[in-house]
């Protein structure tokens, strides 16, 4: 019973048996390793809506939103749910000016999500931070457009440049952990005519 040469013949027999055993395990695990993975993070970077001009804060340099700023960042939440196609948002950040907070708030009331405010020193870092801790997730930015151009540069390489009077682009970077990020443009609310680029700082 405890013959050598016997139990030297009964081992090749467990080998049809542990060859497709091993098999699922290895399936198994790649099926996991790629759902936890390969997810696809999608950032919307929104501009802040029109600034008011001739309000009394605009002496601080931080002004209200417009009448037409209000009209458009109220149409914001409800337009992005609508891009989205039930597919929530799960963080939100902006820049701490008054313009920016007042279009996140349309954004917030439509998702339920609070507002992370962002300091001049905090976007330098914002990309590494959605690309560690919101893998997989959807996050809006709102902010000055030369904020979102150096976060859009961070994220995926990409170029965005808005006109000085653009208020209606909204650019999403969807970035899948497998493969190279892309860039989607489009525009929502009643958005001015396009014009010409001119040397007129965006922000």
């Amino acid at each position: 019973m405890n013959d050598p040469l016997t139990r030297l013949r009964r081992r090749p027999q467990l080998a049809p048996l542990l060859l497709p055993l091993l098999a699922l395990v290895v399936a198994g695990a790649t099926v996991f390793g790629l759902s936890l993975w390969a997810r696809t993070t999608v950032v919307i970077l929104v501009r802040h809506a029109e600034a008011a001009t001739s309000d009394a804060t605009s002496d601080t340099g931080d002004p209200d939103l417009s009448p037409a700023g209000e009209l458009r960042a109220r149409r914001l939440g409800p337009f992005l749910a609508e891009l989205l196609s039930g597919r929530a948002v799960d963080y939100l950040y902006s820049a701490d000016l008054r313009r920016a907070q007042q279009t996140a708030a349309s954004v917030a009331n439509e998702f339920q999500v609070p507002i992370n405010l962002l300091g001049a020193s905090d976007w330098s870092g914002l990309a590494g931070r959605i690309q560690r801790e919101h893998r997989g997730a959807t996050v809006v930015v709102v902010g000055a457009a030369t904020e979102l151009a150096g976060l859009a540069r961070r994220l995926g390489n990409a170029t965005i440049a808005p006109d000085a009077d653009d208020h209606a682009s909204v650019f999403v970077v969807t970035a899948p952990s497998l493969g190279p990020p892309w860039l989607l443009r489009v525009r929502y609310g009643d958005g001015p005519e396009r014009k010409p680029v001119s040397d007129k700082k965006s922000r």
